[in-house]
């Protein structure tokens, strides 16, 4: 665990990479930041998705993406006006379920990725903006995790996401391949976390 030292030099950190983005971000959380009228606060933005059968380049999230407890907190392939995220760690899990449908009731956090998973490469994009590309052989661990923070494999830099602007979160699978079910026909499932920072405005 992170001592709160440690906790209030990342927080200035990432509030000093908060301003040098400023110019990405819309023109009302400028103004609010240029005002020290925002905060940053612990945040991880996820996305838990059936693959069955998919291949080449997938989305994880699309338009008919909806903010939903347990499976995904992002709606539409945006975050909302004035929250913008800034990011240091990432995480892809896998689980497999029996039906379709169970993405809130999985663990993503003990099964080992099979190889057309950890093959692939998450790639992650705003506006033509690359923000991540990296291959999920380096964000999946081959055994359960000790803690939380474990699980999470670190970027060791600050990347984000604008608000109010969309974003495109990819699987790009091996040529030729896809994600078949299991030989025992179960579904398979994908999460993808991020942890980091929001932006929020402050309560006066």
């Amino acid at each position: 665990m992170e001592s709160p030292m440690n906790n209030r030099t990342k927080i200035l950190a990432a509030l000093e990479f908060l301003i040098l983005i400023a110019v990405a971000l819309s023109s009302e959380l400028k103004a609010l930041i240029s005002g020290n009228e925002i905060r940053l606060s612990r945040h991880t933005s996820f996305v838990r998705k059936d693959a069955t059968g998919a291949a080449s380049t997938w989305n994880l999230i699309d338009e008919n993406t909806k903010s939903i407890a347990g499976v995904s907190s992002v709606s539409e392939r945006r975050f909302p006006k004035n929250q913008a995220l800034i990011f240091d760690k990432v995480a892809v899990g896998f689980a497999e379920g029996d039906a379709d449908g169970k993405e809130g009731a999985l663990d993503y956090t003990s099964a080992k990725a099979p190889a057309i998973l950890r093959n692939a490469s998450l790639v992650l994009t705003q506006n033509g903006r690359e923000v991540l590309d990296i291959p999920i052989a380096d964000l999946t661990k081959t055994i359960s995790p000790g803690s939380p923070e474990d699980y999470y494999h670190d970027l060791e830099s600050f990347s984000y996401f604008a608000d109010d602007q969309a974003m495109e979160w990819q699987i790009k699978f091996p040529n030729g391949e896809s994600f078949a079910p299991s030989a025992a026909g179960k579904f398979n499932y994908v999460e993808v976390r991020l942890q980091g920072y929001k932006t929020s405005r402050k309560v006066a």
